[in-house]
């Protein structure tokens, strides 16, 4: 695309997974990487053009981080590649309620949801083929060991000053019955 021309800055891909480019007419892009489809769209345009110049990026790629980091939520991905450690800076790092060893990555492959344990203390992580997460995945930050116990206190807590509570209601309907 030439900026400094009138057509627009991108195209959308629709349901079925085409684009549809001047001339070149309807071109299958969807399921390939941003390489694969930029080569498909330069082959195709070739026919029409000499020596096209092809760019393909995402326009709105998101990923969501959710769990125990600072700000859960979707992320739209300012670049086309992020990895994971990128992606958990991105919403506030892990808090300290969260267990680093325990992020579960779910993304979806040929239509089916796939769940990846992974461990941001394992040195391993960088040559995981999950390390660079795609369109649309979802990592967890779990809950560590001491959050649970954390709010199995404050739970038990809780319904400790309810009993309590509920007992002294109890004591004064007695005297107040008995006057």
């Amino acid at each position: 695309n030439n900026p400094s021309s009138s057509s627009p800055a991108g195209y959308m891909v629709d349901k079925d997974g085409f684009i549809e480019l001047p001339l070149a007419g309807r071109i299958k892009v969807g399921g390939m990487t941003t390489s694969e489809a930029r080569d498909a769209i330069a082959q195709k345009a070739s026919q029409f053009y000499k020596n096209p110049v092809v760019n393909v990026r995402f326009a709105n790629f998101t990923i969501t981080v959710l769990g125990e980091v600072a700000h859960p939520g979707q992320i739209l991905v300012p670049a086309e590649k992020i990895g994971i450690l990128d992606a958990i800076g991105l919403a506030g790092d892990v808090r300290v309620t969260g267990d680093k060893d325990d992020i579960l990555l779910v993304r979806e492959e040929n239509g089916e949801k796939k769940f990846v344990r992974l461990s941001l203390n394992d040195p391993e992580l960088f040559q995981s083929p999950y390390y660079y997460l795609r369109q649309h995945d979802v990592l967890y930050v779990r809950p560590n060991k001491n959050a649970a116990a954390a709010a199995d206190t404050r739970t038990a807590r809780t319904l400790s000053f309810i009993g309590v509570g509920l007992s002294m209601l109890n004591l004064v309907a007695i005297v107040l019955t008995r006057f």
